[in-house]
């Protein structure tokens, strides 16, 4: 019994420090590749053609089309990550400003970024189409 309480108090903190280190390697990962475009505040830029996130990833998230999409934006698609940074970073993403669900997983990552995509922007086109016939409105994309 006492060897199981040792375990844990030597343990769980470890456990603990772990799930920070990985929330602050995906904030972290943000920052140096992602707040260039999408600024600290996931605001985007409306002279530079990015879109935010506020409002918009988590709808984007929740579509079929919306998570192949969002695998192939050029700042993923030249991140330089791998799958499960993606994915960390990605949730970050969503739990920061979007509404906290519809997670990726590292296998999920690596399957959507395996389909081909030949146009980004059409795709996005599409996503929009099918997003506005829900009611939902994304963030302004100026791209033509």
């Amino acid at each position: 019994m006492m060897r199981r309480a040792l375990l844990a108090v030597v343990f769980c903190p470890t456990l603990a420090i772990s799930a920070q280190a990985e929330a602050l390697s995906a904030h972290n990962n943000y920052l140096l590749r992602c707040s260039g475009c999408h600024g600290r505040t996931g605001a985007g830029s409306q002279e530079g053609g990015i879109p935010e996130f506020r409002n918009s990833v988590s709808h984007i998230a929740a579509t079929d089309l919306g998570r192949t999409y969002l695998m192939h934006v050029p700042g993923v698609v030249s991140t330089g990550l791998d799958d499960a940074e993606i994915s960390k970073v990605m949730n970050y993403v969503l739990d920061t400003w979007g509404d906290g669900t519809h997670h990726f997983s590292s296998d999920e990552v690596h399957r959507r970024r395996a389909l081909p995509v030949a146009d980004v922007v059409e795709l996005r086109k599409q996503l929009a189409a099918e997003l506005s016939e829900k009611g939902i409105a994304l963030a302004a994309y100026p791209w033509p």
